[in-house]
């Protein structure tokens, strides 16, 4: 498939197999890169990710019940060549048509790659306990300090030792104490933050909506261009990334040409040293819409190169008889990552 292709070509290179679980309903379905399982999925979340080489690597459990994904592809359709007339089911011509050879581009029945339908107030940002822990430890200070300091004859760096101990002891005691008051006090403001977050987010998509742009077609680009980015080229390894959630959304018009900077929370997977690892971070990505794209529809396609007319493969940069660039065959490209 045109979206897998970057990936797949990544991971067969080191050897590792993806297993991802998806619930669906009350089904647990899986999808595995190497398509030794490749359950159809409509509109699931995703529960878990299993990493092997061989062995498991590694295990991720942590998404978004938010993120919808939908792979949905009919495995036992019968296809004929447009240029020879071959029939024959259609995983025969995954790397084109097994007589003439004819090129042909593959994309699924229906996808939806990680689509934000639905907005809550989750608070991610754990620093609140951090800042918890320091307002209880200082005040675990005052308080050792008041009973230490007027009963020592001297005030060295034993009793210096005592108050911090002290302040230490103290401060886990009555640390849920202060965590209790924080969630009256200071959860409050993060949850009205996240709300005002998510009344942004909608109101872009109003906006969008006006505008004629369809959000899962958004996502859809998104994803296929960050696929691309990490994937084909040499990205330090990266074999595999889930976007944590959606931050924000802004979008701008230069010289009649609409472009939006998103950002995210983003898991990024790196293999090294026989290693799996995974790094969550910030990251913004400026996309820019493509004006008088030629759409690519779901199925099987055959694209004629406009300057030779030889049938070229999309996920190539040109085309591979000519050299011809190949057009763009989305709405939205990436520009840049800040």
């Amino acid at each position: 498939m045109i979206v897998e292709n970057a990936q797949e070509n990544r991971l067969k290179e080191y050897g590792i197999n993806i297993k991802t679980k998806y619930k669906v309903d009350d089904q647990i379905l899986e999808r595995n890169t190497d398509h030794s399982k490749e359950d159809n999925i409509h509109q699931g979340i995703i529960i878990e990710k299993d990493y092997y080489r061989g062995t498991l690597l590694k295990k991720e459990n942590l998404f978004d019940s938010r993120m919808l994904y939908t792979y949905e592809w009919n495995h036992d359709q019968q296809i004929s060549c447009i240029n020879c007339g071959m029939t024959g089911k259609i995983e025969d011509f995954y790397h084109g048509c097994p007589y003439c050879h004819t090129t042909y581009n593959m994309d699924y029945d229906n996808k939806e790659l990680g689509s934000k339908h639905y907005f809550d107030l989750t608070i991610k940002d754990k620093s609140y306990v951090i800042k918890t822990y320091m307002i209880d430890f200082i005040v675990s200070i005052l308080i050792t300090s008041f009973f230490i300091i007027p009963n020592s004859r001297t005030f060295y760096f034993f009793d210096i030792l005592k108050v911090v101990v002290g302040a230490i002891l103290i401060s886990l005691i009555l640390f849920y104490f202060f965590y209790y008051m924080d969630a009256l006090i200071l959860l409050p403001g993060l949850k009205r933050k996240k709300e005002k977050q998510n009344q942004k987010q909608q109101a872009f998509w109003k906006r969008m909506s006006s505008l004629g742009i369809d959000k899962v077609k958004f996502f859809n680009n998104f994803h296929y261009e960050l696929r691309k980015y990490y994937y084909e080229t040499n990205h330090n390894g990266v074999i595999d990334f889930d976007i944590i959630d959606f931050n924000s959304f802004t979008e701008q018009i230069e010289e009649n040409q609409l472009s939006v900077k998103v950002e995210v929370d983003i898991r990024i997977v790196k293999y090294k040293n026989n290693k799996i690892s995974s790094k969550n971070t910030t990251k913004s990505y400026l996309f820019k819409r493509v004006n008088g794209y030629q759409e690519l529809s779901g199925g099987i396609r055959q694209i004629s190169c406009p300057s030779c007319g030889a049938s070229i493969d999309l996920t190539k940069k040109e085309c591979e008889y000519c050299g011809r660039e190949i057009n763009f065959y989305q709405e939205w490209y990436l520009v840049k990552e800040d």
